[in-house]
Parts: C-alpha cells; sequence; structure tokens
C-alpha cells in the first residue's frame, strides 16, 4: 500500500491496526492480523459487556483476494488506457476474512511476512465477493485495490471482459452506487477526476514563495 494512495487521495480510518503497529513482525503477516483483530475486539468486549463474545473462534479464510495498487497521482493522470487492469502496479498484499464458525466478522489486509490492517466490514467485502461470484461464474479473476478507506474490486470474467465493483465507502467517494458493475473507463474517469481535484487542492495549499 503505497504512502501516495494514503496521502493523497484522503484515506478514511478504518478500524484496525496501522503499519507501525506491526514494524517488528516477521513471518505469517495474515495470522498476525488476525490475532490484533483477537485482541481488538476482546478490548471492545471488556468495555461493553454487550459486545462480549465469550464462544468466539475467530479464524481465517481458506482463501484470499490478491492485491494491486495505483500508481503515482501523474501515471492516473496521463493514463489514456480503457482498463483498470493495464493501469495498477502488482502488489503482495492480500485481503482474507476473519470468521467466527460460518459467519463472517472482518478482514485482515496482510502479505505473507507483514501484517497491514484489521478491520470489522467484512460482511460488506464478503458480500461483495460472493456477488461477484455469482454474476460472472466461480473462476472469476478477482483483485482488489484498497482506496479512500473503501474497497474497488477489478474482476476478469472468463472472457476477458473487466468489470469494476465498489464497496460503500469508495462508491461514495467516486460518487457511485456500491455492489454494481462498472465499465472500466467509467471509474477511471472518477478516479482520474479525484485524482486532479487533490493535485489542485494540494498546490493552492503551498504557500507563494517570496
Amino acid at each position: 500500500m503505497k504512502p501516495y494512495t494514503l496521502a493523497i487521495l484522503g484515506v478514511g480510518i478504518v478500524a484496525g491496526i496501522s503499519l507501525a503497529t506491526w514494524a517488528g513482525a516477521v513471518n505469517q503477516g495474515d495470522k498476525e492480523a488476525l490475532n490484533a483483530f483477537k485482541q481488538m475486539e476482546e478490548a471492545r468486549g471488556r468495555h461493553n459487556k454487550s459486545l462480549r463474545n465469550e464462544s468466539a473462534n475467530y479464524r481465517l479464510s481458506d482463501f484470499s483476494i490478491q492485491g494491486a495498487e495505483l500508481p503515482d497521482v501523474e501515471e492516473i493522470l496521463s493514463y489514456e488506457g480503457s482498463t483498470m487492469t493495464d493501469l495498477l502496479l502488482p502488489s503482495d498484499e492480500k485481503l482474507s476474512f476473519i470468521l467466527d464458525g460460518n459467519q463472517v466478522k472482518g478482514f485482515t489486509l496482510a502479505t505473507d511476512t507483514r501484517p497491514i490492517m484489521a478491520g470489522e466490514s467484512g460482511s460488506e467485502l464478503f458480500e461483495l465477493h460472493e456477488k461477484i461470484k455469482a454474476e460472472l461464474g466461480e473462476d472469476v479473476n478477482l483483485t482488489y485495490v484498497f482506496y479512500a478507506g473503501g474497497f474497488i474490486f477489478v474482476a476478469v470474467d472468463q472472457k476477458g471482459q473487466e468489470s469494476v465493483w465498489l464497496d460503500r465507502r469508495a462508491a461514495t467517494i467516486l460518487n457511485v452506487s456500491p455492489s454494481t458493475p462498472y465499465a472500466p473507463e467509467e471509474i477511471l474517469e472518477h478516479i482520474q477526476k479525484g485524482a486532479k481535484a487533490a493535485v489542485t487542492s494540494k498546490s493552492k495549499s503551498k504557500p507563494e514563495e517570496l
């Protein structure tokens, strides 16, 4: 997850942990993120008895979704392609779901070697994941992008057709509807507008040189 993505696009805080929290973490990043989620839930339970779940048996899903990153703002603004896939940069991050029995309780973002974040909006992301698979088939190639505190899912079906889906947070930022398939060109246009607005805002905030 690039610092640019967090700073330029104004990421909101997702309940969870930050990179700094895990500066010394090594190996099994997703399991470490799961442990952080457990600790967070235990802390919430201690402060609010109605949230306490003594029988919770949290575990990670047996699958994960591969992550990708947006490039620097200059590349976003100069991009003239028609697919998200050609714009995105590879990442070693992945998204997994936190389960308690068959119930989705949260999500983790992690690499194989370090945890990045644990959050509580897993049920929404899982429902979106299941909706995409139901509409495009089990073999759909799915990638996520963490965007402005929300998630963009890029789906490529077996015919090579690309569609873009957003959770509520990302959809609100880009002024589109959540859990709805969009042509990549449409979402790219919104992302470029957002990047341009961010650059303009940043330039206006700089003090004038004497």
